[in-house]
């Protein structure tokens, strides 16, 4: 279906609420931004964080009526368990969120159609239209932040599976006898390989406290302390990375999130997964090129297909934009 001219919506990603702030964007059907904000959000409470994503989207929206180009629809790109059909946040282990019907709240109070995606799937869509995965047809995505998130493209489309959770390996156990999780279990992924789980591994090891990206600067650098955490964040990914490149069969991983990672400090997770995969082609590891972009821009992608004005992702790739 050919994108509507001229139409414009609003994407929202909180992935990274806890983690320093929440992003959204007036995107029209090229893809472009239009209009940008950022907040910084603290922990705060559920009605709080609700609050600051009708501000934000309202101001988006009043600027697209100052131009005269009034927003159609609201894509939010939310972390955890999300029911897209519902617009309920049935669990977000890093948010205030849960058997949140927060589709219809931000729909009532901002008065124009609202739609929810996981925000891994968010970054795997822009990625696939505009980024990394421009190159292929199937592709997952890990989305390392507060949590670890990720997301199947196959033959262009985002997989969701009956609940709304293929291809999610953030929560998937390493070590049963490990740290306990924000999902209540112990021992995930992302109690290895998530920001907030880096850096807390190395405060325990090092008694210094230091971002996680410090960590890994840490670790290029020879620090054997950071080289213990990175290494054992690498193997948990590996790990479950090369589980889901056997299921799967994807020509391509894209690592993106809120932590900056370049291509020589993902260079030993290529060679862990050489390791661990043996029938099954290797795919290639790269960094996502959008950055913080991706996740509003995938919400606005959603937001433009649910409201039925066309498929945004397949005409940006097509489009070159």
């Amino acid at each position: 279906m050919p994108m509507v001219p001229g139409g414009r919506v609003i994407g929202l990603d909180i992935s990274g609420t806890f983690g320093g702030g929440m992003r959204g964007a007036l995107v029209d059907v090229a893809g472009s931004l239009i209009a940008r904000k950022v907040a910084v959000t603290p922990r705060i409470s559920q009605e709080d964080l609700i609050g600051n994503l009708v501000t934000m989207a309202s101001r988006l929206a009043d600027q697209a009526q100052r131009d005269s180009a009034p927003a159609s629809a609201v894509g939010i790109a939310v972390p955890g368990l999300i029911n897209e059909a519902s617009g309920v946040v049935l669990r977000s282990p890093n948010l205030p969120l849960q058997e949140v019907p927060l589709g219809q709240i931000l729909q009532d109070r901002l008065k124009i159609p609202v739609f929810l995606t996981k925000d891994a799937s968010a970054g795997a869509i822009a990625e696939y239209a505009l980024g990394a995965g421009r190159p292929v047809a199937d592709m997952m995505l890990v989305l390392i932040g507060n949590g670890v998130g990720s997301a199947v493209v196959s033959d262009g489309r985002v997989l969701r599976g009956v609940h709304g959770t293929a291809g999610e390996i953030g929560h998937i156990v390493i070590d049963p006898a490990g740290i306990v999780c924000g999902c209540g279990g112990r021992g995930c992924v992302e109690t290895f390989a998530s920001v907030t789980s880096i850096a807390r591994r190395y405060t325990m090891a090092a008694k210094e406290a230091i971002l996680a990206e410090e960590v890994v600067a840490k670790a290029e650098a020879g620090n054997p302390a950071a080289v213990r955490v990175w290494n054992d964040a690498l193997g948990a990914l590996a790990t479950v990375i090369a589980t889901a490149v056997a299921l799967i069969d994807c020509s391509l991983v894209v690592l993106s999130g809120t932590m900056k990672l370049s291509a020589e400090a993902l260079r030993p997770l290529e060679a862990l997964l050489a390791k661990r995969i043996n029938l099954v082609q290797l795919p290639r590891v790269e960094v996502g090129v959008l950055g913080e972009t991706a996740g509003v821009l995938g919400a606005a992608a959603i937001a433009f297909e649910r409201a039925g004005m066309g498929n945004a992702a397949q005409e940006w790739r097509r489009s070159g934009h």
